[in-house]
Protein backbone atom coordinates (compact mmCIF):
# COMPACT_ATOMS: atom_id res chain seq x y z
CA UNK A 1 0.00 0.00 0.00
CA UNK A 2 2.99 2.62 -0.14
CA UNK A 3 5.11 3.32 -3.12
CA UNK A 4 8.61 5.14 -1.84
CA UNK A 5 10.90 6.91 -4.20
CA UNK A 6 14.43 7.51 -1.99
CA UNK A 7 16.37 10.44 -3.55
CA UNK A 8 19.14 8.04 -4.83
CA UNK A 9 17.48 4.43 -5.78
CA UNK A 10 19.07 1.44 -6.83
CA UNK A 11 18.72 -0.31 -9.62
CA UNK A 12 20.06 -3.65 -12.07
CA UNK A 13 21.75 -1.73 -14.88
CA UNK A 14 20.47 -4.84 -17.09
CA UNK A 15 16.88 -4.65 -16.56
CA UNK A 16 14.40 -3.06 -18.95
CA UNK A 17 12.57 -0.50 -17.54
CA UNK A 18 9.26 -2.37 -17.67
CA UNK A 19 11.34 -5.31 -15.72
CA UNK A 20 12.37 -2.61 -12.97
CA UNK A 21 9.01 -1.24 -12.95
CA UNK A 22 7.22 -5.08 -12.73
CA UNK A 23 9.99 -6.25 -9.76
CA UNK A 24 8.84 -3.53 -7.74
CA UNK A 25 5.64 -4.09 -8.21
CA UNK A 26 6.66 -7.45 -6.91
CA UNK A 27 8.22 -6.43 -3.73
CA UNK A 28 5.25 -4.56 -3.22
CA UNK A 29 3.33 -7.78 -3.58
CA UNK A 30 0.83 -6.53 -6.66
CA UNK A 31 -0.99 -9.78 -7.50
CA UNK A 32 1.02 -11.44 -10.54
CA UNK A 33 -2.37 -11.08 -12.43
CA UNK A 34 -3.04 -7.55 -11.67
CA UNK A 35 1.04 -6.91 -12.23
CA UNK A 36 1.73 -7.03 -15.65
CA UNK A 37 -1.24 -4.61 -16.84
CA UNK A 38 -0.40 -1.77 -13.56
CA UNK A 39 3.61 -1.97 -14.74
CA UNK A 40 1.85 -0.59 -18.05
CA UNK A 41 0.37 2.01 -16.51
CA UNK A 42 2.45 3.13 -14.47
CA UNK A 43 4.93 3.49 -17.04
CA UNK A 44 2.50 5.55 -19.53
CA UNK A 45 1.82 7.87 -16.29
CA UNK A 46 5.78 8.55 -16.24
CA UNK A 47 5.98 9.23 -20.59
CA UNK A 48 8.32 5.70 -20.55
CA UNK A 49 6.03 3.60 -21.90
CA UNK A 50 8.40 3.59 -25.26
CA UNK A 51 10.91 3.04 -23.21
CA UNK A 52 9.85 -0.37 -21.74
CA UNK A 53 12.28 -2.80 -23.96
CA UNK A 54 15.25 -0.11 -23.10
CA UNK A 55 18.17 -1.56 -20.41
CA UNK A 56 18.03 0.97 -16.76
CA UNK A 57 21.92 1.45 -17.78
CA UNK A 58 21.15 3.01 -21.39
CA UNK A 59 18.56 5.65 -19.25
CA UNK A 60 19.49 9.55 -19.21
CA UNK A 61 19.07 11.00 -15.51
CA UNK A 62 15.53 12.38 -16.26
CA UNK A 63 14.46 8.94 -17.47
CA UNK A 64 16.24 7.10 -14.71
CA UNK A 65 14.08 9.32 -12.49
CA UNK A 66 10.67 8.80 -13.74
CA UNK A 67 11.63 5.01 -13.72
CA UNK A 68 12.01 5.43 -10.24
CA UNK A 69 8.77 7.38 -10.31
CA UNK A 70 6.95 4.59 -12.19
CA UNK A 71 8.09 1.79 -9.44
CA UNK A 72 6.74 3.97 -6.53
CA UNK A 73 3.07 4.44 -7.99
CA UNK A 74 2.68 1.19 -9.62
CA UNK A 75 -0.34 -0.66 -8.10
CA UNK A 76 -2.00 2.29 -7.36
CA UNK A 77 -0.90 2.71 -3.36
CA UNK A 78 -2.18 4.53 -0.84
CA UNK A 79 0.58 6.42 0.47
CA UNK A 80 3.27 8.01 -1.92
CA UNK A 81 6.13 8.71 -0.25
CA UNK A 82 8.75 10.67 -3.05
CA UNK A 83 11.94 12.45 -2.15
CA UNK A 84 13.57 14.72 -4.63
CA UNK A 85 11.35 13.33 -7.19
CA UNK A 86 11.83 16.30 -10.20
CA UNK A 87 15.84 16.22 -9.43
CA UNK A 88 16.82 15.63 -13.20
CA UNK A 89 13.74 16.21 -14.74
CA UNK A 90 13.42 19.02 -17.63
CA UNK A 91 10.60 21.67 -17.09
CA UNK A 92 8.11 19.91 -19.44
CA UNK A 93 8.86 16.93 -17.12
CA UNK A 94 8.07 18.81 -13.89
CA UNK A 95 5.23 19.84 -15.57
CA UNK A 96 3.88 16.47 -16.28
CA UNK A 97 5.02 15.39 -12.40
CA UNK A 98 3.09 17.68 -11.01
CA UNK A 99 -0.04 16.80 -13.02
CA UNK A 100 0.87 13.22 -12.06
CA UNK A 101 0.73 14.14 -8.38
CA UNK A 102 -2.79 16.07 -8.66
CA UNK A 103 -4.54 13.05 -10.26
CA UNK A 104 -2.95 10.72 -7.64
CA UNK A 105 -4.35 12.53 -5.10
CA UNK A 106 -7.59 13.03 -7.06
CA UNK A 107 -7.55 9.01 -7.16
CA UNK A 108 -7.68 8.69 -3.41
CA UNK A 109 -3.55 8.61 -3.15
CA UNK A 110 -1.85 10.47 0.01
CA UNK A 111 1.15 12.19 -1.34
CA UNK A 112 4.02 12.92 0.60
CA UNK A 113 6.67 14.89 -1.35
CA UNK A 114 10.01 16.10 0.23
CA UNK A 115 11.82 18.46 -1.84
CA UNK A 116 13.67 22.10 -2.15
CA UNK A 117 11.86 23.14 -4.94
CA UNK A 118 9.07 24.88 -3.45
CA UNK A 119 7.61 25.88 -6.94
CA UNK A 120 6.83 21.97 -7.34
CA UNK A 121 5.30 22.04 -3.85
CA UNK A 122 2.89 24.85 -4.76
CA UNK A 123 1.61 23.61 -7.73
CA UNK A 124 0.90 20.53 -6.71
CA UNK A 125 0.43 20.54 -2.86
CA UNK A 126 -2.69 21.63 -1.29
CA UNK A 127 -0.76 21.60 2.43
CA UNK A 128 2.71 22.58 2.48
CA UNK A 129 4.96 21.63 6.09
CA UNK A 130 8.38 23.21 6.69
CA UNK A 131 10.94 21.44 8.23
CA UNK A 132 14.27 22.77 9.78
CA UNK A 133 16.61 21.00 11.71
CA UNK A 134 13.68 18.31 12.39
CA UNK A 135 10.84 20.42 13.61
CA UNK A 136 7.83 22.26 11.38
CA UNK A 137 8.44 25.96 11.43
CA UNK A 138 5.36 26.43 9.15
CA UNK A 139 1.95 24.75 8.04
CA UNK A 140 -0.52 25.55 5.95
CA UNK A 141 -1.16 25.91 1.99
CA UNK A 142 0.89 27.05 -0.39
CA UNK A 143 -0.59 30.35 -0.65
CA UNK A 144 -0.12 30.90 3.47
CA UNK A 145 3.28 30.19 2.81
CA UNK A 146 3.63 32.84 0.39
CA UNK A 147 1.74 35.08 2.55
CA UNK A 148 4.42 34.93 5.12
CA UNK A 149 6.95 36.24 2.90
CA UNK A 150 8.90 39.27 4.07
CA UNK A 151 9.64 41.76 1.09
CA UNK A 152 13.27 41.85 1.55
CA UNK A 153 13.42 37.98 1.62
CA UNK A 154 15.61 36.05 -1.07
CA UNK A 155 13.56 34.28 -3.72
CA UNK A 156 12.21 34.62 -7.27
CA UNK A 157 8.19 34.56 -6.24
CA UNK A 158 6.35 35.38 -3.03
CA UNK A 159 5.95 31.62 -2.31
CA UNK A 160 10.01 31.04 -2.45
CA UNK A 161 10.27 34.20 0.07
CA UNK A 162 7.91 33.07 2.46
CA UNK A 163 9.96 30.04 2.30
CA UNK A 164 13.11 31.81 3.01
CA UNK A 165 11.43 33.42 5.58
CA UNK A 166 10.13 31.22 7.88
CA UNK A 167 13.34 29.29 7.69
CA UNK A 168 14.64 32.55 9.31
CA UNK A 169 17.92 32.43 7.12
CA UNK A 170 19.41 33.62 3.91
CA UNK A 171 20.32 30.18 3.29
CA UNK A 172 18.03 27.18 2.13
CA UNK A 173 18.58 24.97 4.71
CA UNK A 174 15.32 23.51 5.18
CA UNK A 175 13.21 20.56 3.18
CA UNK A 176 9.72 21.36 2.30
CA UNK A 177 7.20 18.41 2.80
CA UNK A 178 3.67 18.23 1.32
Amino acid sequence: MIGYLPQDFGYYPAFSVKEFVRYCAWLREVPDKEAGAATLRALEAVGLADRARHRMKSLSGGMLRRAGIAAAIVGSPSLVLLDEPTVGLDPAQRLDFRELIRSLAREGAAIMLSTHLVEDVGAACGTVLVLKDGQIVSSGSPQDLAQRAEPTAPGDSALERGYMTVLGSREPAGETTC
